[in-house]
């Protein structure tokens, strides 16, 4: 064997060692969690649609009667709650757009990001059998609430580990994506406090939110520099 062949056989790396940093780069693949995190969106969307059902018509009460009273609030709630999950599932893959590779933190933040998400059919339900109740309201507003902390949470520990991204999350960035958080939670507090007396107005500000979000972000794109990742922001 030549020098030069020793040498280079001297820096290949042990077979150990290939095997510790394949399992490494697995261990950080995102692809696991974001496969995990869209199974779960699929099925909390899917699960929403149950609770619309063939309402039972009681001795001499009308079709339309029936559906008014029995079905269309739970028509509503539906569309408001999958309109809403379907929002954090498109902010979840924005953010995840940015990531090159996972880490332990990362990954329990995101199933607990997943754990309210999780409850969304539940208050669904509940909200669609009580619609004027306040606290079937307060519940579901808090709810959402605790699901826009978690995804703030988890935009702000992406957006601070660059080791982490494809690229770099600048301080403009960072701060826009925190306040599209933040504007959201302010509605679905405001929301939760006008529930008490002014039940329709709740509701509809929970079915307003999506409209507020889609304004924000086409805003956002708009305004954002050529080039930075809010122009890519579903």
């Amino acid at each position: 064997m030549s020098q030069k062949s020793a040498r280079q056989g001297s820096l290949a790396p042990a077979p150990d060692q290939e095997q510790a940093q394949e399992l490494l780069k697995r261990s950080r693949d995102p692809a696991r969690v974001m496969a995990l995190t869209d199974g779960i969106f699929a099925i909390i969307m899917t699960l929403l649609v149950l609770d619309i059902q063939v309402p039972k018509l009681a001795a001499g009460e009308s079709l339309k009667t029936a559906f008014l009273l029995d079905v269309w609030p739970n028509v509503v709630v539906f569309v408001i709650s999958f309109v809403l999950t379907g929002l954090y599932w498109v902010a979840h893959r924005d953010m995840f757009n940015l990531v090159r590779g996972v880490d332990r933190g990362l990954v329990w933040l995101n199933i607990l990001f997943m754990l309210p998400v999780a409850l969304v059919p539940a208050a669904a339900v509940l909200l669609g059998a009580y619609s004027h109740d306040q606290l079937a309201l307060r519940i579901y507003g808090l709810l959402f609430v605790l699901i826009a902390l978690m995804r703030l949470a988890l935009w702000y520990y992406i957006g601070t580990r660059r080791h982490l991204l494809i690229e770099h999350v600048d301080r403009r960035t960072l701060l826009t994506g925190a306040f599209t958080s933040i504007a959201l939670i302010l509605a679905y507090l405001i929301a939760i406090l006008v529930a008490g007396f002014a039940p329709y107005l709740s509701l509809g500000i929970y079915a307003g939110v999506p409209a507020l979000y889609f304004i924000g972000i086409t805003l956002l794109r708009r305004l954002a520099p050529k080039g930075s990742p809010e122009r890519d922001f579903t």
